[in-house]
């Protein structure tokens, strides 16, 4: 792979993470929304709810269509839905029509992050996927920097719909550099190492059962674990999942690669992300409300603070990439949890009273953990991917992180909940044990890598 191939692929995956991120400008503007189209703040959830439904599904196809047929047509097929739903999305004057359009926006999303990582994969050796992997991801927090900051001033001096209309000009951008530039080895299929029919039924059933599985967590934390909605989904969930599991047992679905979790790194790789994200994710839904609630602080404080934490994710991203070829994955990638669970004990722990000083220290460790979790955890699961499975694995880490942000909101909402009616306990109180509980599950996310010995490569042509 030449020099100027590698360069590329860094920076169409780069360009391709940080357009997708920028979408953390919705969280910022939630409650605009709300106001704006006079809706309650469950209805306005759904925007966030179908759009997180959407991505969960979209990994595994989109990455099974890259392997099959070559990089670039799915990753311009994923710019283009991206770029012409938020464009529609910015015309949008009522609810309804959103949320329709929030299914296409995610669906494209997902294309870009699974692909993105793939990209680079490609174009990099083992040796050197860490740093590579890195900078690439770091485009991620950079994105995620933009959108909060960005986000927030857009909606606040223009309105809501300037932070879709906004992305157009980024997205045509990547879009003319990915037709013009992503070619040779780097677009083209891995030839005569991949039988190239595509499991259309095995797609539709994966989709759909992800897709229904995050409507039921999702309703489940708004409307209550035992109501009927989120119990209809969960029974769906299982019928979806059984029929897939059977199809995949067959032979008869092939979407998920026979061996997949064989290669070095990918079921640990794949768990810790997952539970990270888990853990981590609590930052971005309760501390907006402590900081409002607790601190008295204004939204601009809110969205200096987690910029700052965004712009910790992009150096520790780097700083990570660049260790992991050198030290090794697993050890970065452990280090990445415990920064995190600290810096998850230090927000928790600030009271009712906190100084700034802490508030800052706990974000900047929490942002620089997480950054250094992700860059390691990506290499460590795509390091031993062949190039020809390189979209399936990456599919496996951008499914895991938009579960874990999923389970996050579902799970970690109930615990706060419990806490303050239950236990009569006051937001400080229930904010300091969701955050002590989300601690322990960071914890968890590095013990799982380090209990997983890295076993020998196995070609996906020899496991049965």
């Amino acid at each position: 792979m030449t020099k100027f191939a590698q360069i590329l692929a860094i920076a169409i995956g780069s360009g391709a993470l940080f357009l997708g991120a920028l979408d953390f400008s919705i969280n910022v503007n939630l409650p605009r929304f709300r106001s704006d189209l006079g809706e309650t703040l469950i209805s306005v959830q759904l925007i966030i709810i179908m759009y997180h439904g959407a991505r969960s599904g979209t990994g595994f196809v989109a990455g099974g269509i890259a392997d099959r047929f070559g990089i670039k047509r799915p990753l311009i097929a994923g710019i283009v839905l991206y770029t012409v739903s938020v464009g529609l999305i910015s015309l949008q004057d009522s609810l309804t029509p959103i949320v329709a359009l929030r299914i296409p926006q995610g669906i494209g999303v997902a294309i870009l992050f699974t692909l993105a990582p793939a990209l680079v994969t490609r174009a990099f050796g083992p040796n050197r996927r860490g740093a590579a992997l890195g900078v690439t991801l770091g485009a991620m927090g950079l994105g995620t920097f933009a959108g909060t900051l960005g986000g927030g001033f857009l909606g606040q001096e223009i309105g809501w719909q300037a932070i879709f209309w906004a992305r157009i000009p980024i997205g045509l951008t990547l879009l003319v550099a990915s037709v013009i530039w992503l070619n040779g080895s780097l677009a083209k299929p891995m030839v005569g190492r991949l039988n190239h029919r595509f499991d259309l039924p095995g797609s539709i059933f994966l989709f759909a059962a992800l897709f229904t599985f995050v409507l039921a967590l999702s309703f489940a934390r708004v409307e209550g674990w035992l109501t009927l909605l989120p119990l209809v989904l969960f029974a769906v969930t299982i019928v979806l999942g059984s029929i897939f599991i059977r199809g995949k047992q067959s032979g008869r679905f092939t979407i998920f690669p026979a061996g997949l979790t064989s290669f070095a790194g990918f079921r640990s790789g794949a768990a810790s992300n997952l539970l990270l994200t888990v853990a981590s994710f609590v930052m971005w839904f309760l501390f907006p409300f402590y900081v409002a609630d607790v601190m008295g602080r204004s939204g601009l404080t809110l969205g200096a603070l987690l910029a700052l934490m965004a712009g910790m994710n992009f150096a520790g991203s780097g700083l990570s990439g660049w260790l992991a070829d050198r030290v090794g994955d697993r050890p970065v990638t452990f280090a990445g949890t415990i920064i995190t669970a600290i810096g998850l004990i230090l927000a928790g722990s600030a009271g009712a009273s906190p100084t700034m000083t802490i508030i800052v220290v706990s974000t900047v460790v929490l942002g620089l953990g997480f950054g250094m979790h992700q860059a390691a955890v990506y290499a460590l699961t795509l390091r031993g991917s062949p190039s020809e499975h390189a979209g399936a694995t990456s599919a496996a880490l951008t499914v895991s992180q938009t579960l874990g942000t999923v389970l996050s909101i579902a799970l970690m909402t109930s615990l706060f909940n419990w806490q303050q009616s239950s236990n009569g306990a006051s937001f400080a109180e229930a904010y300091k044990f969701t955050f002590l509980v989300g601690a322990g599950i960071a914890v968890l996310a590095g013990v799982v890598v380090l209990k997983n010995v890295t076993r020998p490569f196995i070609s996906v042509s020899n496991v049965d």
